[in-house]
């Protein structure tokens, strides 16, 4: 008997995992009418497509207003009346399966409590009526980041989005065709490609995550199509001229094979590599950057983002700990963005790197809790990939490796309804769902094993 007790106690909790069908709808629910399933498929549509920005941007001063809006703390009414009829929309489809949702919720809370942390900086914060705006727009988004989150498993979404990003893709060539400068951004970059988004960069963010879905994705009807879009995106990706989005797009089809490797026993071949190759390349851009920018066909600044982030140290040690209040630093005219503008030569909206513009708000508070989020994110992905036996299983690990690196020189780690962090949030909710039912399932596996040797004739 001792025996099996400590057999039963030392047993592992294999994580295993759990489709669809099996996480979300039980055997004494009904599924979802068809017309209800129509409306929360549209939404997830709507609610993408407006993380990309696809709306604004179809206006012809939709730069101008955005640059505008970086340097300014008004309110753009067209875009907040159309953010809160889509989050209305998203909450009347939250309250069908409310019950499920609060459940969802209360095991993902570290992701709560970021826009809450957000929220009580505007006690703070130096521009109080912009922090607590963009706080509850930051609130808004990640519960229906959650109830997406809840509502499609890690494949469902992943096909999801990829079919977004297919439409989104026969959008830019059928406007290219037509209107040509809705998707060229002929006044700066040489043309570079823009898409139906603001700047070339956020384009090519988003064209490096098609890839990386077309990649992964098998879609269960009209498969050819998978084969067509995936080389029009890698071309969209090229032209759009973004070297942080194609680096981190080739890097992200790289380590696609070392990521299959995490499912067997030698998981030393897959962390030792990405060690030492981490390590090389920090030695080589600190050896001879010179050398490896040219290369990359860029400057050893990177287009000043380093002169800035010098520049900005000093602004951040002055509150190291809370930071000047959610996105509140870079609102309107004050004295610290004016001097950091004349060391800088150049009026900057952004700090071109999520973790310093985190830092310029929330300080390291807010950057620990990101930080205990996105691990513990990260830690379920990979055990995500290592039983998950298709490739959609890397996709999770794939994504966040990109939604990391990226914000090195980009500023989207903690923004209100951007593309980066709605898809980092609904995977970190899928993530830990899949994890609480797997764990939860295996337990109970481990407890029927458990009885029917307590009742064996041996016993």
């Amino acid at each position: 008997m001792r025996g099996l007790l400590t057999n039963y106690l030392d047993a592992p909790v294999l994580y295993r995992p759990v489709r669809n069908s099996e996480i979300y709808v039980s055997a004494s629910q009904r599924k979802p009418g068809k017309l209800l399933s129509i409306l929360e498929y549209l939404f997830v549509v709507l609610l993408l497509l407006s993380s990309m920005n696809v709306i604004t941007a179809l206006s012809p001063f939709s730069k101008e207003r955005a640059e505008s809006r970086s340097f300014s703390a008004d309110l753009d009414t067209s875009s907040v009346v159309f953010e809160a009829g889509l989050y209305a929309y998203g909450g009347m489809l939250a309250c069908t399966r409310w019950r499920r949702v609060l459940r969802a919720a209360r095991s993902v809370w570290p992701l709560l409590a970021l826009p809450f942390f957000a929220c009580i900086s505007t006690a703070w914060s130096v521009q109080p009526a912009v922090t607590l705006r963009r706080s509850v727009l930051l609130m808004a988004a990640t519960w229906m980041a959650i109830y997406v989150g809840e509502r499609f498993s890690i494949e469902a979404f992943a096909r999801l989005l990829a079919r977004t990003m297919c439409l989104m893709v026969l959008a830019v060539l059928v406007l290219y065709l037509v209107a040509p400068e809705f998707v060229i951004d002929r006044s700066a970059y040489g043309g570079a490609w823009k898409g139906l988004s603001a700047y070339k960069n956020t384009f090519g963010e988003h064209m490096a995550v098609a890839v990386l879905l077309l990649v992964l994705i098998r879609f269960r009807r009209l498969r050819w199509s998978r084969y067509a879009f995936l080389p029009i995106a890698a071309g969209l990706l090229f032209l759009s001229r973004s070297a942080t989005a194609i680096l981190c797009g080739a890097l992200g089809l790289v380590a696609i094979p070392m990521w299959r490797l995490v499912r067997g026993r030698r998981q030393l071949l897959v962390f030792l590599p990405l060690l030492l190759a981490f390590a090389a390349g920090a030695y080589l851009i600190l050896a001879s950057p010179e050398f490896i920018f040219q290369l990359l066909g860029r400057d050893a600044t990177l287009t000043g983002r380093t002169r800035l982030w010098d520049i900005l140290m000093p602004v951040i040690a002055n509150r190291p700990f809370l930071g000047y209040g959610y996105e509140a630093f870079w609102a309107g005219i004050k004295p610290e963005v004016v001097s950091v503008w004349i060391e800088a030569g150049r009026l900057v909206p952004v700090a071109d790197n999520g973790y310093l513009d985190l830092c310029l708000g929330l300080g390291i508070v807010g950057v620990s809790l990101f930080l205990f989020v996105f691990i513990g994110a990260f830690r379920k992905a990979i055990d995500y990939a290592r039983s998950e036996p298709g490739s959609i299983g890397v996709w999770p690990v794939t994504y966040l490796c990109i939604f990391a690196a990226d914000n090195i020189c980009e500023s989207a780690l903690l923004t209100r309804g951007t593309f980066p962090f709605l898809v980092f949030a609904i995977l970190a909710t899928s993530l830990s769902l899949a994890y609480v039912k797997s764990t939860t399932a295996a337990r109970a596996a481990a407890d029927q094993r458990f009885m029917q040797e307590l009742n064996s004739p041996a016993v």
